[in-house]
């Protein structure tokens, strides 16, 4: 199962889509608190973050889930910002190992996507 988490519905919906045409389970949350309340319920192998989001950001959200013992699920940010150092570092930070550009090919999608599920 993987968990896409984006305040903006025309990204989930593609993200969503994208994955489920090639046989994911997909489930949505719009911020960090609806976000917190799936993983519970869902337990995602993945979760692919957006960090801007109003209420609870991405960054609130990744403390939150790091802090429950019971959510070892892998998380690929899911940004239009170009990589930095201090990303790099956050990303280093809450163990984050993949990042999905946005806009992003669906194949290229794809790959980290399976990169991330095989870790």
């Amino acid at each position: 199962m993987i968990l896409v988490v984006d305040d903006e519905p025309t990204n989930r919906l593609l993200v969503s889509a994208t994955l489920g045409a090639f046989g994911y389970g997909v489930v949505e949350a719009e911020n960090g608190h609806e976000a917190l309340r799936l993983v519970g319920e869902h337990r995602p192998d993945l979760i692919v973050l957006d960090l801007s989001m109003p209420g609870m950001d991405g960054a609130t959200f990744l403390k939150a889930l790091r802090g429950e013992a019971a959510s070892d699920a892998e998380v690929a940010l899911y940004t239009a910002s170009t990589p930095t150092a201090a990303m790099r570092d956050f990303m280093t930070l809450f163990d984050i190992g993949y990042l999905i550009p946005k806009p992003c090919e669906p194949e290229e999608m794809l790959r980290i996507v399976r990169n991330a599920l095989s870790r």
